[in-house]
């Protein structure tokens, strides 16, 4: 059968743009698949380490898991809780665990209607209340996933590591959204950890995120973004992130485990502030991101393209199928794997529902997060 090449050029393109999917793969996420912690390699120097978390009407959560932050199996840290203007029980639960925990240090944030405060300026007050020099964020509906966290996450600090990347699970619950939660989380992870690990990081997640407060106060906090009420995790690790200066921890015993959002409303509202801070990314950032996205929109693009440029032809049309499943298992074939490796296997059964739905989701609210302005 003699082929004629300007007949089936959508197929070209359709190959060209499996294989521009299945570049970006190899070149980010392979990273974050082969990574194992060499923990053996490690110095055993036990740093002293600060955790911070800033609360704002928290009583519950707080007399939930704060007891977790405060029994690590750890000699040498504090828990600094930042109670940020609540106007709930938190002073109480605070005042009490005060009592019980001396190595517990609270900062009180009083109401100021004229001058809104925000979670970077609370922040900013826990990070000066700090005696050590290694910070460790956490938010008050999160809990360690074991006694070993703090020891887990300061144990990556060696040679001129200045951030530490963590992971922050969701709590495992029935139902499509909670996978579709977790799907997000373990998208998210394997982005940060893959570029991390080849020396581009550019975000990391307030749940679980170290980084040292000397490199906290050469950047001038959070001042480059402070007009932007979101982005205390990831805008500040894209200024200060370098080649040299970044280390990812995915021993899931140092990992934290949250609370997820109980309605679709919430979690919208939640993606659309988090994917408003890209704006501000590294031009660099800003090209990866946008080309990891473009490519895997222009892949089903192209295969519907095929379908109708094929539509009298099937076995064309197979062909090109075949070539968009092709690279789309090998997607979900990553996810797979990594979404194994952090404890989450149970979401491979939910990859035919679920990333889809995500791909569609996932422009939706970045679309609301551009045209909305975020609130404080």
């Amino acid at each position: 059968m003699e082929i004629d090449i300007q007949l089936i050029w959508p197929l070209a393109v359709l190959a060209l743009l499996a294989l521009a999917n299945l570049f970006y793969q190899y070149r980010f996420w392979w990273k974050a698949l082969r990574y194992r912690d060499q923990q053996a390699a490690y110095r055993q120097e036990q740093h002293g380490v600060s955790v911070i978390i800033a609360a704002r009407n928290e009583a519950e959560n707080l007399q939930k898991y704060l007891p977790a932050f405060l029994e690590q199996d750890y000699p040498n840290y504090e828990v600094i809780v930042v109670n940020d203007c609540s106007y709930d029980d938190s002073t109480d639960v605070l005042m009490a665990m005060e009592a019980r925990y001396k190595h517990l240090k609270v900062v009180t944030i009083e109401e100021q209607p004229k001058y809104p405060t925000g979670k970077k300026f609370a922040l900013t007050l826990g990070i000066k209340a700090a005696t050590h020099n290694v910070l460790l964020f956490s938010d008050a509906d999160c809990r360690p996933a074991s006694k070993n966290w703090v020891q887990g996450m300061q144990r990556q600090y060696i040679d001129k590591t200045e951030i530490v990347l963590g992971y922050g699970a969701y709590e495992k619950q029935a139902g499509v959204l909670n996978a579709l939660i977790r799907f997000d989380t373990v998208l998210t992870s394997m982005q940060y950890f893959g570029h991390a690990l080849s020396r581009r990081a550019f975000m990391g997640v307030g749940r679980n995120l170290s980084y040292l407060r000397s490199l906290f106060f050469f950047h001038k906090g959070f001042v480059a973004h402070i007009k932007h009420p979101s982005g205390d995790d990831d805008l500040f690790v894209n200024a200060a992130a370098n080649p040299q200066n970044v280390r990812v921890c995915l021993d899931m015993e140092a990992s934290t485990i949250s609370i997820p959002k109980k309605s679709f409303a919430a979690l919208s509202r939640q993606k659309s502030r988090h994917l408003s801070s890209a704006a501000f990314y590294k031009g660099s950032d800003k090209f990866w991101q946008a080309y990891y996205a473009v490519m895997s929109w222009l892949l089903f693009i192209a295969l519907l393209a095929n379908i109708y440029w094929f539509r009298a032809d099937q076995w064309w049309i197979m062909t090109s199928v075949g070539i968009f499943m092709l690279a789309w298992l090998h997607k979900m074939l990553f996810l797979a794997l990594f979404a194994r490796r952090l404890q989450e296997k149970e979401l491979a059964w939910w990859l035919p529902i679920i990333a889809p739905l995500h791909q569609f989701l996932q422009l939706f609210w970045a679309f609301k997060g551009f045209l909305s302005k975020p609130k404080w």
